[in-house]
């Protein structure tokens, strides 16, 4: 995948967000982000390093 290393952002059924850097996807779309802040209606709710997300979570993903 050639957006690997690259900004994205992440948006779940839950209505909640993730931006951060794309480190690594599967072929479940599972992602591994690092840097990786939490949106909540648009604001920045938390700071983490890097996260797991299950791709059977992902509504949509965008590259910035």
């Amino acid at each position: 995948m050639k957006n690997i290393q690259n900004n994205v952002r992440v948006k779940l059924k839950n209505d909640l967000e993730y931006r951060g850097r794309l480190i690594q996807c599967d072929n479940y779309m599972n992602l591994i982000i690092d840097d990786a802040t939490e949106y909540h209606n648009g604001d920045p709710v938390a700071d983490y390093g890097n996260i797991f997300i299950r791709g059977n979570n992902i509504i949509f993903i965008s590259f910035e």
